[in-house]
C-alpha cells in the first residue's frame, strides 16, 4: 500500500517553518529558515527538500490578507515583499492549498488538538504579528480575523497595514522584543 505525505508550509513575518506530514499528522521531517529576503525562493527550496515519492500536496499557511481561489497575496504587514505575488509561481509538480495562517493554525487545532470536540472556538496566534482565526457551528469562518490590527492606541504609532496604534505594534513578539532591546539600552 502507498504511503501518502504533505507538506505543511507555515509562512510567517520572521521565519519560514515547513514540514513533511504523515496522514496522521505525525511530523517526518521538518526545516526552518528566515523569511527575510527572496521568500518565493526559499519557500520553493524548502518545500522541494521535503517532496518525496507519495506527496500528494502542498498546504501554505501565509500571514495577512489572502485571495485563497488565486493564491494570491493581497496584503501582509509583516512580509511586505509579498504583497500582490502569488504563490501559482512556485510552479510545483503537487497541489497547493494556500490559507491564512491562523485560519491554517484553526484547522490544525481542530483536527488533532484542543479543538477536536469543539463545535466553536477562536484561536489567536502570538508570533511577529498577531493573527486570528474563528471555528464557529463545525465550519471555518471565512472572515478576515486580524485581530492583530486592532487600534488599541488610536492615533497613536503607525503600522505597516495602514492603520494607527494597531494591538501588535505593541503586544506581538517583535513589539515585545524591541520594548525589551530599547529598555535595556536605556
Amino acid at each position: 500500500m502507498p504511503k501518502h505525505y504533505a507538506i505543511g508550509v507555515d509562512l510567517g513575518g520572521t521565519n519560514l517553518r515547513a514540514a513533511l506530514v504523515s496522514k496522521n499528522g505525525d511530523i517526518l521531517e521538518k526545516t526552518k529558515v528566515s523569511s527575510s529576503g527572496d521568500v518565493m525562493a526559499s519557500l520553493k527550496e524548502a518545500i522541494e527538500g521535503l517532496v518525496r515519492e507519495g506527496v500528494d500536496g502542498v498546504g501554505i499557511g501565509a500571514a495577512g490578507v489572502l485571495d485563497t481561489e488565486t493564491q494570491t497575496v493581497i496584503n501582509s504587514p509583516n512580509l511586505p515583499s509579498m504583497n500582490g505575488r502569488t504563490f501559482n509561481d512556485l510552479a510545483l509538480s503537487v497541489p497547493v492549498v494556500v490559507e491564512n495562517d491562523a485560519n491554517a493554525a484553526v484547522l490544525g487545532e481542530k483536527w488533532l488538538w484542543a479543538g477536536r470536540d469543539l463545535q466553536s472556538f477562536v484561536l489567536m496566534t502570538l508570533g511577529t504579528g498577531i493573527g486570528g482565526g474563528i471555528f464557529h457551528g463545525g465550519r471555518l469562518m471565512d472572515v478576515a480575523a486580524e485581530v492583530g490590527h486592532i487600534s488599541v492606541e488610536a492615533g497613536w504609532r503607525s503600522c505597516p497595514c495602514g492603520n494607527h496604534g494597531c494591538l501588535e505594534l505593541y503586544a506581538s513578539a517583535r513589539a515585545i522584543i524591541n520594548a525589551a532591546t530599547k529598555a535595556l539600552e536605556e
